[in-house]
């Protein structure tokens, strides 16, 4: 059974893609580029038509792009929770966040917390900064502990 570390959840919270910000902004200036030389070459329909794909490749990058950030901003919701859960449950035990590891970096209801040589299984209350946190004894399992990767 794996355990996340806090420093663990925090570095799953992805950042902003520069790649395809940096492609967006290529295909921009390229279209700059072909629609200058459209207008001065109105008779070569070969600028027309490039024109024409870079727009069209430009929209598709836009929605891409849209697309990514919204299942990125859907994802770093999930661990912003795990991440609260695991501050509440630090606060509520009296330790170092650094030494509360769970089981599962998304979900928070049902999950199980080890502190030290403790395992808690965690009940989400009606608030959502209350948890019961249940002591329980896990026999013959096999855990690994996931830090992160420096």
């Amino acid at each position: 059974m794996r355990f996340y570390s806090y420093d663990y959840v925090l570095s799953q919270i992805s950042s902003s893609n520069w790649v395809l910000g940096g492609i967006i902004l290529v295909i921009l200036v390229a279209v700059a580029v072909v629609s200058f030389q459209y207008y001065y070459r109105k008779k070569d329909s070969k600028y027309r038509e490039l024109f024409i794909i870079l727009i069209i490749g430009l929209m598709l990058s836009i929605l891409i792009g849209i697309s990514q950030f919204q299942t990125n901003q859907a994802s770093n919701s999930q661990y912003q929770t795990s991440l609260h859960f695991i501050e509440v449950v630090s606060n509520e035990l009296d330790v170092d966040k650094t030494d509360v590891y769970v089981n599962t970096s998304a979900e928070t209801d049902g999950a199980i917390v080890k502190v030290g040589n403790q395992f808690y299984r965690a009940i989400s209350g009606s608030d959502p900064d209350t948890y019961l946190l249940e002591k329980m004894d896990l026999y013959k399992a096999d855990v690994e502990l996931v830090e992160v990767e420096k």
